[in-house]
């Protein structure tokens, strides 16, 4: 079980005030003690504002929870940070986190395929493919579906180029340069997978913001070349203790420059008095400087709509149900196949995960092989060997909603028997424990310009009110920590 720290009470608006009755930097409330809201409040905070964070749960994070199970330190949400993009590297860093991070055992993942599970090609990322002779040699497209994609360098000329004012889906973008057949095989189960979502929905200036400069300047995207790292270190990196490690960091910074974090404190109405903001809690109101909302839509919208009929529209955003299954399975029995068995492609010890497209007609929408994938986890976290191999199993993604209709028995033994028909992993349960995400937003086509929209109403009204997290800039540790380094970059503007 996870022990929740104790709560630490906010700053009161008195305490803004410096000796000798002059104003110090200003006082700034985040509201939400997820990622982006503690992103934020470190930012304000080493910038010299007085912050407090208001986290109502007993526990910061949000998205990112790391759990003990089975004797070891497990991430039941984001699971690993991207450290490629200059931003997360350069926090990473700052936090003193780069000198001992894990990386992940580059081994190799599974697509989801009619003819059975399939080695991921070399070269392809969420956003398609980047070089096209491992996606020929893949076997897993048809004969009109690779001459459909080989097109794609001369149809990025004749395309119209995308207007600045303009989104389109994901898929349909990608469609539109390499065919139906790569959206549905390579995109689908890898952006889908990821944000849980439609690639035939999902925005794409939220959800591949990479890929935009490509539609607005109609470049091949066969030509263009990888990201160059920002770090001699692994791509995906973690820490003995998880995810946590991150957020215990980013809260140890925040609470060394002067801030505070509260946790239990439900934010239920926040009102404009006269140049300031007053704060009313569970505990009682607050006056201060400065406001940021790092909250869930649905609460952001209950916040914003007495201050702004624009926060409705906010309301037109989707959301996934998702559920992730932790297994314990006896690491003796997992890659021993009956002779029986018929796999197309079974998984083996050098097999980090498998992502399914969404018309696959199992319930599992992706398994990571963690005993494979993070070395550490093969052992328990004293360091003993006991014959327990982690999977993380996960289902659910927009417009579905079989997993809120299983219980957590049923959902456990279905996901069970969809691993093993498609991996043929079989094994004996050590220990299970299921973690239901209700709420995963997405970001679809015409969310982005909604916040925008939005954010420029408040920045007009209400200048020292800023939005930031996943419900409104889209998922992923790169996209959440900018949206709260930007959130706190426009706070501290409007308070100089």
């Amino acid at each position: 079980m996870e022990t929740p720290a104790p709560a630490t009470a906010p700053v009161p608006a008195e305490e803004t005030i410096a000796s000798g009755g002059h104003r110090r930097s200003g006082h700034v409330i985040v509201v939400g003690g997820g990622v982006a809201g503690l992103v934020t409040a470190r930012d304000l905070a080493r910038a010299g504002v007085r912050v407090s964070v208001m986290e109502s749960s007993d526990r910061l994070g949000g998205q990112v929870r790391t759990i003990d199970f089975a004797d070891r330190r497990v991430d039941v949400g984001a699971e690993a940070i991207h450290a490629t993009p200059p931003h997360l590297s350069a926090l990473l860093r700052e936090l003193g986190l780069w000198d001992a991070p894990l990386g992940s055992h580059q081994g190799h993942s599974l697509l989801g395929h009619p003819r059975g599970a399939q080695p991921m090609p070399a070269g392809l990322g969420p956003s398609g493919p980047t070089r096209i002779r491992p996606v020929l040699e893949s076997g897993m497209l048809s004969l009109p579906g690779l001459v459909r994609a080989g097109l794609e360098p001369l149809l990025a000329k004749l395309t119209p180029p995308l207007a600045p004012d303009q989104d389109i889906s994901v898929g349909d973008f990608l469609a539109g340069r390499f065919g139906h057949e790569v959206v549905r095989r390579f995109v689908d189960p890898m952006l889908g997978s990821l944000h849980s979502g439609d690639v035939y929905r999902l925005s794409l200036r939220g959800t591949a913001p990479q890929l935009v400069a490509a539609a607005e300047h109609r470049t091949s995207l066969m030509r263009r070349s990888a990201p160059r790292p920002t770090t001699n270190g692994p791509t995906f990196v973690s820490w003995a203790d998880g995810l946590q490690t991150f957020v215990d960091a980013l809260a140890a910074d925040i609470e060394g420059h002067g801030g505070r974090i509260a946790r239990g404190i439900a934010v239920r109405e926040i009102v404009r008095a006269g140049g300031r903001w007053q704060v009313r809690t569970s505990e009682g109101g607050f006056e201060t400087d400065g406001v940021v909302l790092a909250t869930p839509t649905p609460a952001t919208i209950t916040l914003l709509s007495p201050l702004t009929r624009a926060a409705e529209t906010l309301r037109e955003q989707r959301f996934a149900s998702v559920v992730n299954v932790l297994l314990a399975l006896r690491a003796d029995q997992v890659f021993q196949h009956d002779a029986g068995d018929r796999f197309p492609l079974r998984a083996t010890p050098e097999t980090n995960g498998i992502l399914m497209p969404s018309d696959a007609p199992w319930t599992m929408k992706a398994a990571t092989f963690l005993g494979t994938k993070w070395p550490h986890l093969r052992r328990t976290a004293d360091g003993r060997d006991d014959n327990a191999f982690l999977v993380r199993v996960s289902a659910g993604r927009v417009g579905l909603h079989v997993v809120d209709g299983l219980d957590d028995e049923e959902l456990t033994a279905r996901l069970l028997d969809d691993l093993h028909r498609i991996t043929g992993v079989h094994a004996d349960v050590l220990d299970s424990t299921v973690i239901r995400w209700p709420a995963m937003p997405q970001c679809e086509v015409g969310h982005p310009a909604r916040v925008a929209a939005l954010r420029a109403e408040l920045a007009t009204a209400y200048p020292r009110l800023a939005l930031a997290g996943a419900g409104v800039d889209g998922m992923g540790m790169a996209a959440v920590v900018r949206s709260g380094q930007a959130a706190a970059a426009s706070l501290i503007a409007a308070l100089s």
